[in-house]
């Protein structure tokens, strides 16, 4: 076979040429619209930006029905999806509140509304060294504080029967004195202050002394000596009874004296107790004080001159407290029995809500279908007649639902708390919201388009126009912004004009810089210089084919100055320089802040909000920047 017939042209009548692409012609921003919506998490930053956009539109428009409730000041978060969680739910966790047990039936949190606690409360005994009226027990402590005068209280003034048996009975516990005062015991003796004849006379019926536990004393002996050398017959006296605790026994340290209980029985058959001076606890005893009457005073002298030198306290006073769970929100729009007007009855009855008649009573209360769902009144209890200035008028007392009185068809979500006038915050934040991002879009837009015309012009020339142009923005952004801001404020009002002229002064450098810096970059590349020989003028150069190549850079700090201008108002509004005739972020962030330490989710719950802000619009820009990058026109990924 011939060489020549192993060679075989397989496209020999193949006709080859140019195929046409199936894709159809695109324009730049229908390819920067494709690129982007392919960048997933700029499409979540822009989702959440549109929320939070949306909703600072739409929630301010109810604003009023956002009532000042005083009741509903500092609720925290009820979300329905959350409900019985423990997780904002409503409900609040307290540990260690003092337990109201005056009652012994009814165990109440001190300043808690028992219908409001959710379950049982996990009670627990405490110890405490404050009077307290919730207290039980304790021990008095005397302790003298001054070196030189003893520490001396006695009681109020009683009368004793002379013709009787005088005991008194002082319990100075052994333990709590030794195991207090390891180092020096105190030393004490007991008085009785007599007033005879006008003058009062000092009796020692118990000298100086250390002896702990029950101690008995029986006085008549000492008393009746007494008026015989003052050669007095009496039935009846009026005494006080003293103890001082001396100082002496140390000179550098004071030992305290504690006492659990007195007692003093006048009485052979050992019946008549003396109850407005006996004490069987020091917290009985030191709860005296809130009436002068009742009170044991320290009354010490010193050259002849009554000084008070010493401390009185309680020590080891027992206390219940409690553990449980609180849902404030049944506290504020729960059940409660209230008083309702003869008007309210009759407005109820005008609206179809309930049927009754004033003359028949309670008996002919009944609720309406249309009163099962909207009226306040669930129960009449009773019903009185009150005549006042000529008037007669009816008054009932009832079962009212607080949500339905306050003009709510269900127990409201406070999705956000309510603040310190007892609002919904949530739509506080979302008012304020409003304003800044309005704040923001206004000052970027102002600072974008000067910052890119400042720039395009001084990138572009160059040369002196560049230099005097540099000069002038070096010198303007060495004063720093929060100066100028506070300045503007204090000169024009914390009005929302003076906030525009304040941030956009020296708002728009750094665009002005970054497009100067672009330009410089792109003013000498090959398309331009071909642009400028083919006649191309110097506006065509700069926004033709310039600035589009630069606008990625220019639009990812442009959107970033969003954020930035409510993070300067915010910064702001904690100087106390906010709005004052708007709602703003800021000042709702301020106005939280005061009360971080209580209701920490006034902060919490608006900070999200701005970090949302942050983080969405970054990831927006950063997905806009890729976008408008003409470099990668055309690619698909």
């Amino acid at each position: 076979m011939n060489e020549k017939d192993l060679f075989v042209l397989v496209n020999e009548k193949k006709i080859l040429q140019d195929v046409p692409k199936a894709s159809k012609p695109t324009t730049f921003f229908a390819d920067a619209l494709k690129r982007f919506l392919k960048n997933k998490s700029s499409l979540v930053a822009f989702f959440f930006i549109s929320f939070l956009s949306f909703f600072a539109v739409v929630l301010p428009i109810s604003s009023s029905n956002n009532p000042t409730i005083a009741n509903a000041r500092f609720l925290p978060p009820r979300w329905q999806i959350f409900e019985g969680s423990g997780i904002l739910d409503g409900t609040l966790t307290y540990s260690g509140i003092i337990i109201d047990n005056t009652d012994p039936n009814k165990l109440i949190p001190i300043g808690f509304d028992q219908t409001a606690i959710v379950g049982d409360i996990e009670v627990f005994e405490d110890v405490t060294n404050t009077q307290s009226p919730y207290a039980f027990g304790g021990y008095l402590s005397l302790r003298p504080d001054n070196r030189d005068v003893n520490l001396t209280i006695f009681s109020p003034s009683f009368n004793i029967d002379l013709t009787k048996n005088i005991v008194f009975k002082i319990n100075i516990p052994e333990e709590v004195n030794t195991t207090r005062n390891p180092a020096n015991l105190p030393r004490y003796k007991f008085l009785l202050d007599l007033n005879l004849l006008g003058s009062n006379y000092s009796l020692t019926i118990k000298d100086v002394s250390s002896d702990f536990g029950l101690i008995e004393i029986n006085v008549n002996e000492e008393i009746n000596d007494l008026l015989t050398t003052l050669d007095l017959s009496l039935n009846n006296l009026s005494v006080a009874f003293g103890i001082m605790v001396l100082t002496e026994a140390s000179p550098l340290v004071f030992p305290s004296l504690f006492v659990q209980s007195f007692e003093i029985n006048n009485s052979l058959l050992d019946s008549n107790v003396f109850s407005s001076i006996n004490f069987t606890d020091g917290n009985s005893l030191m709860m005296r004080d809130l009436n002068p009457n009742l009170a044991w005073k320290i009354q010490s002298i010193k050259d002849s001159v009554l000084v008070s030198s010493g401390v009185k306290n309680v020590i080891d006073a027992k206390i219940l407290r409690g553990n449980f769970k609180y849902n404030p929100y049944l506290e504020v729009f729960g059940l409660k029995e209230r008083t309702v007007g003869q008007s309210i009855i009759l407005d109820y009855i005008q609206k179809g809500w309930i049927n009754y008649s004033f003359d028949q009573g309670i008996t002919s209360f009944s609720l309406t279908e249309a009163g099962e769902e909207y009226s306040p009144l669930r129960v009449v209890l009773s019903q009185k007649t009150i005549s006042a200035l000529g008037k007669v008028t009816i008054e009932v007392s009832g079962i009212i639902s607080m949500y339905r009185f306050y003009g709510f068809t269900e127990m409201p979500y406070y999705y956000f708390g309510t603040d310190n006038l007892g609002k919904d915050f949530l739509i506080e934040v979302f008012a304020g919201l409003r304003t800044s991002l309005l704040l923001g879009l206004l000052v970027t837009f102002v600072n974008v388009m000067f910052g890119i015309l400042w720039g395009s012009i001084s990138g572009y020339f160059g040369g002196n126009v560049d230099l005097y142009m540099e000069r002038f923005t070096e010198i303007l952004g060495g004063v720093p912004w929060i100066i100028i801001l506070t300045l503007a404020i204090l000169l024009l009002g914390q009005s929302f004009i003076t906030f525009i002229i304040a941030l956009t002064l020296t708002g728009w450098i750094g665009i002005a810089s970054l497009t100067r810096s672009q330009f410089y970059r792109y003013k000498r590349r090959e398309y331009v210089l071909a642009s400028r020989t083919l006649g191309a003028k110097d506006g065509r150069l700069i926004f033709r084919h310039i600035l589009p190549n630069a606008i990625g850079p220019i639009i990812t700090s442009s959107v970033l100055l969003i954020p930035g201008v409510i993070f300067a108002e915010a910064t702001i509004s904690f100087l106390g320089l906010g709005f004052t005739s708007l709602p703003s972020l800021g000042v709702a962030l301020s106005n939280g802040q005061q009360f971080l330490s209580s209701s920490p989710y006034l902060t919490y719950s608006g900070s999200l909000v701005i970090s949302i802000i942050m983080i969405s619009f970054n990831l927006f820009g950063n997905g806009l920047r890729d976008a408008f990058n003409p470099s990668l026109k055309g690619n698909g990924e």
